[in-house]
């Protein structure tokens, strides 16, 4: 399920710095003009690269999310080529150098054959060389740190609730409710994700065609007990 009017709250409830941490770490790993970003969401990624003058196609599934990053790029005067992709699904006019595909959004492809095809559709998209630049929420996020999870905030202006329940192995349930208190608005999402081992990738991205893939925990050496594995593949 795409985002709907929770992307009008989300970059509220992100934290900053990770978004710095991540743009340092798609610099230091390779070298790009172009780039296309599947599930860009609200844009900070896509602005960031584009204020460091590269050219940048930003697409998501979700029309509000895309709201967001126009109006965003707008406010940070720069260019963003924005479309409405979905992941499982897209051709673009000519190859880029990197793609990327952050923020857990290939756990909301539930179903094996979506990821492949994601996959697939990546190497296609790829010039000669190019980097595809990845991340998934981990088994052990999935298992042990989401499971059950609760939180609930609220203050004068907002009521924030976010509830995760453990379906399966490896796959979630969140529900997030908010209650803008000042727009008498209230969000009230259901959402589904799945992750997989990381053996699992390797054999589809191995599959696609990808020839060299490294993974990372939270921008740093590989350990199990993670929360975020991102995984940098060469074509």
């Amino acid at each position: 399920m795409s985002y709907e009017n929770f992307a009008y709250y989300y970059d509220s409830l992100m934290d900053e710095q990770f978004y710095e941490d991540y743009y340092q770490f798609i610099l230091e790993h390779c070298q790009f003009e172009e780039v296309f970003e599947l599930g860009c969401g609200t844009g900070e990624i896509a602005i960031r690269l584009a204020k460091d003058h590269k050219t940048v196609y930003a697409s998501d599934i979700s029309t509000d999310m895309l709201e967001v990053a126009k109006q965003k790029a707008i406010a940070n005067q720069v260019n963003l080529i924005l479309q409405r992709v979905d992941m499982c699904d897209f051709e673009i006019s000519r190859p880029v150098d990197l793609i990327l595909c952050l923020c857990d959004s290939i756990n909301y492809l539930l179903e094996p054959h979506q990821i492949m095809q994601t996959f697939q559709n990546v190497f296609r998209s790829l010039k000669a060389e190019g980097t595809f630049i990845f991340d998934i929420d981990s088994l052990y996020k999935m298992n042990v740190i989401l499971d059950q999870y609760s939180e609930k905030e609220e203050d004068e202006e907002f009521v924030f609730e976010w509830r995760v329940d453990k379906i399966d192995d490896g796959y979630v349930h969140h529900h997030v409710y908010i209650e803008d208190k000042q727009e008498s608005e209230i969000v009230d999402e259901d959402h589904y994700q799945k992750t997989y081992s990381v053996n699992q990738y390797l054999y589809w991205l191995k599959e696609a065609g990808f020839s060299q893939v490294d993974y990372y925990s939270d921008f740093h050496e590989y350990h199990d007990d993670c929360e975020r594995i991102i995984f940098v593949c060469m074509k």
